[in-house]
């Protein structure tokens, strides 16, 4: 028989680990690298973008949060791995399980001297209050001098695409963490320049670096910036 489904809430959405476990894995492109690496015999590989982070990170305790960072931890040991979702737990017992950022002070007992975020879907679908409240509860675990690293899709982001800048939108965003402690070091706008083809037709598609994200800042907290590493 076939239902008709007018609302999502009315819908039951299954949590066996199996439904869980997929959910999780298309959210995150990353955790492909981590199954590859288990199985190479000639090494293991890193995104290139994940290995700018590490070659940034100074001595101490480095926390990647939702972005899959056990396939560098297996890499860099000295990595540790916080997640929001209590499935990675079970093929991952390593990982730290944080559903709510709020309790992130309280769930661990480490405290960071580099902290990244790379591309977190669930960071997503939020104005830029909205991730800087996210931050917010992030810098509860930065020690002073922390290195901070976030990246993600401005696409995910709401804003009004029509009647804003959106390089300086997000640029004067990132200077505004400030009032977080947080002091803007480097960063990255990359918004794809479209141009018409011969027949005055755009390319429709996102823009770049869907596995990163397109816009990528880096910070320091309660410190001074640092000679990038490139």
């Amino acid at each position: 028989m076939t239902q008709l489904i007018e609302d999502f809430g009315q819908y039951t959405l299954r949590d066996d680990w199996r439904t869980q476990y997929f959910r999780y894995r298309a959210g995150r492109l990353k955790h492909q690298y981590w199954l590859d690496n288990r199985t190479r015999q000639d090494g293991a590989v890193i995104d290139s973008y994940d290995h700018a982070i590490i070659q940034n990170c100074q001595p101490g305790t480095t926390v990647f949060f939702g972005s899959a960072g056990y396939y560098i931890r297996d890499i860099f040991p000295e990595v540790e791995v916080i997640e929001m979702h209590p499935v990675v737990k079970t093929f991952y017992p390593d990982a730290h399980i944080c559903q709510n950022r709020q309790q992130l002070s309280e769930l661990v007992t480490f405290r960071a001297d580099n902290f990244a975020v790379v591309n977190n879907r669930a960071d997503h679908w939020v104005t830029v209050d909205g991730i800087t409240e996210h931050i917010r509860c992030y810098t509860k675990i930065m020690q002073p001098g922390c290195r901070f690293f976030y990246s993600f899709r401005d696409t995910q982001i709401h804003v009004n695409r029509l009647k804003v800048d959106l390089e300086q939108h997000f640029i004067t965003w990132a200077k505004s963490l400030e009032q977080l402690g947080l002091t803007l070091t480097w960063y990255s706008v990359d918004f794809e320049k479209k141009t018409p083809d011969e027949n005055g037709c755009y390319n429709m598609m996102e823009n770049p670096d869907t596995t990163n994200g397109n816009l990528k800042f880096w910070f320091v907290y309660q410190g001074t910036p640092w000679e990038i590493i490139k």
